[in-house]
């Protein structure tokens, strides 16, 4: 008797080797090796996959963990709620100014070794507070977003009410960045703790993107502005932008419509076509670091986490256009799992790539593991573009 099998498309093995890295490799080797005993999580590997002494572990990097641990453990990854307990406690202790805010830097063993604030910072503190609510159903850790929030006002608020300046000790400069990851920790939030509070501020930040960040005639987001959100002069990088926040954008813009109402799409597709068209190398599937708003190269060398932002953005188009790209969707994941991950130890990535392609780094810096797990996770949830209809994910 005949038994007729199926071959699964490449498409589906390269998903499901990307799922399996992550469950198998990463998530295990980062809630062991990369938790630093009851000290939160370690800042930095170095080449060999061993932890390494920096003198320093950023909030930001912290914040990062403990959001790839909550959001884990609703996938099913058990030991997630540990590394991310352990985290949160290391920086809930160590982390915050007693004026309100969220420093820099922690030391390795504690205290505060950079007191500054950054609206970076505040933004993923955020983002990992609202997973740990999310994955826990513990409503106690909303004080502290609560108290987050009223700091991003006390330290960094603005007499016109045009964003937020981007640091406490102000320099003169804004950013698009900061802004970008606060959209994201506010939508996160906003799925748990649905305030006008909140609303609020995501209104803040879509009228922002709409009057002063997205530019129609370049269909471009410069990276650094002046103090009325001018694009700086050429040769201060006001020109400067980059394809994988491009790509962020477009991922962050089109999933915020059904929960804020606002439609960028017209906008979030020029990004996405700007960064598809300037940003991508046609031969490798590399994407350059930094480009200038006319779509020529000004940084030719490649990080990794450009690759998991043009997947969620082809994935945010399947979802919201019906238009699942498998051949794009294939080239990401051959670049990120044979060109970043491959070359590493188990678990690890290579985290930059020279113009050539050869790694160009000295370390294996902890917080990429974010960009690569909500990469993912979304490739996890929207498993009915590439794996049939099977939602099970074989997570332990």
């Amino acid at each position: 008797m005949n038994i007729a099998t199926s071959t699964p498309s490449p498409v589906h093995v390269l998903c499901s080797k990307m799922r399996d890295w992550i469950f198998l490799d990463a998530l295990p080797f980062w809630s062991t090796t990369g938790v630093d005993g009851n000290l939160g999580f370690v800042e930095a590997l170095d080449l060999a996959g061993r932890p390494r002494s920096v003198g320093f572990k950023r909030t930001r990097v912290h914040a990062r963990q403990i959001y790839v641990f909550s959001h884990a453990y609703t996938l099913g990854y058990e030991p997630g709620l540990r590394a991310a307990k352990n985290g949160l406690d290391f920086l809930i202790a160590n982390g915050w100014r007693e004026d309100g805010g969220w420093v820099v830097a922690m030391g390795e063993s504690g205290g505060i070794v950079d007191r500054d604030l950054d609206l970076y910072d505040q933004a993923f503190v955020i983002l990992a507070c609202a997973w740990w609510v999310r994955a826990t159903g513990d409503r106690d850790l909303l004080r502290w977003i609560d108290r987050t929030l009223q700091s991003i006002d006390d330290h960094f608020g603005r007499a016109d009410g045009e964003g937020w300046r981007c640091r406490a000790r102000d320099d003169g400069r804004l950013l698009q960045n900061p802004h970008m990851h606060l959209f994201e920790a506010l939508l996160a939030l906003q799925t748990v703790h649905p305030t006008a509070d909140v609303a609020r501020r995501l209104e803040a930040i879509c009228r922002l993107f709409s009057t002063r960040l997205f530019d129609p005639e370049t269909g471009t987001i410069a990276e650094y502005y002046d103090v009325n959100w001018n694009r700086l002069a050429e040769r201060e990088g006001g020109h400067v932008v980059e394809p994988g926040h491009h790509f962020e954008w477009y991922w962050l813009l089109r999933n915020a419509e059904p929960l804020t109402g606002f439609n960028a799409r017209d906008a979030a597709d020029r990004l996405f076509a700007f960064a598809q068209r300037y940003g991508v190398q046609s031969e490798t599937g590399f994407i350059h670091d930094e480009l200038m708003s006319d779509g020529s190269i000004r940084s030719a060398r490649h990080r990794s986490w450009p690759q998991t932002e043009r997947l969620k953005a082809l994935l945010a188009r399947a979802e919201c256009d019906g238009a699942f790209d498998q051949d794009c969707v294939a080239t990401v994941l051959r670049v990120l799992l044979n060109r970043y991950l491959g070359i590493a130890p188990r678990g690890c990535w290579i985290d930059h790539l020279d113009a050539d392609g050869q790694p160009c780094v000295s370390a294996i810096p902890a917080s990429t593991l974010y960009h690569i797990f909500l990469a993912t996770a979304e490739l996890m949830r929207l498993e009915r573009f590439w794996g049939g209809e099977s939602t099970s994910h074989g997570v332990v």
